[in-house]
C-alpha cells in the first residue's frame, strides 16, 4: 500500500485483515460490557486486555508540529466475553492509585548543551553552557539543580555563560 493511499483511508492493511476477520475495536467491546455489566465502561480502560492494535491513521499532534499515529485496539469475540468486571475495576484501581506529577514551582540552572561546528574540520560538537530553568518540577531538564532565590538571580547573570570541561559554577 502506497503512503498516500494510507493516508488517504486511513487504515493500514493489518487494520483492514482484522475489520475482515471480524474482530471487534475496542470501542464496541466498551458499548457490549456496559451493557453487560451495567456500569459505564471506555475504550480506553479495556487497552491492556486487547488482543491486537493496528494503527488507523494520522493526526496533527496537539502542538500541531508533527503527525501522530493513531492506534485501534481490537478484540476478538471469546477474548471480549472473557473480560471480568473485576479485571475491569482492578485496572481502574491500579490508575487511580499513580502518584500525582510534582507540579511545584522550582527554580535553578543545569547544563544546557549547544551543537557547534569547528569552522576548520567541519566537524560538530557540543558545548556546555549555563542554562536557567523556572517552572513546575516534573518539567524540569535533566541535570536541574535548584537554587535560592539570591543565587537564582545571580546565575540568571550567568545565563549562556560557556562552562569548562567538568567546571561546577559557583552561585554565591
Amino acid at each position: 500500500m502506497k503512503m498516500s493511499d494510507y493516508l488517504r483511508q486511513g487504515k493500514s492493511e493489518n487494520y483492514q485483515d482484522a475489520e475482515q476477520k471480524g474482530l471487534m475495536k475496542a470501542g464496541e467491546v466498551a458499548i457490549l460490557l456496559s451493557k453487560k455489566f451495567n456500569t459505564k465502561i471506555a475504550a480506553k480502560e479495556l487497552e491492556p486486555f486487547a488482543t491486537e492494535w493496528h494503527h488507523a491513521g494520522v493526526f496533527k499532534s496537539s502542538a500541531g508540529q508533527s503527525l501522530r499515529g493513531r492506534k485501534v485496539y481490537f478484540f476478538s469475540a471469546a477474548d471480549a466475553g472473557n473480560i471480568s468486571l473485576e479485571k475491569i475495576l482492578a485496572n481502574r484501581s491500579k490508575a487511580a492509585n499513580k502518584p500525582l506529577p510534582d507540579t511545584s514551582m522550582v527554580q535553578g540552572w543545569y547544563t544546557q548543551y549547544f551543537r557547534m561546528t569547528d569552522p576548520v574540520t567541519r566537524k560538530t560538537f557540543s558545548k556546555p553552557f549555563i542554562g536557567i530553568y523556572k517552572g513546575p518540577a516534573n518539567k524540569a531538564p535533566k541535570g536541574f539543580k535548584a537554587l535560592t532565590a539570591e543565587a537564582f538571580a545571580v546565575a540568571e547573570k550567568k545565563r549562556g555563560r560557556e562552562l569548562k570541561p567538568g567546571e561546577v559554577p559557583d552561585f554565591k
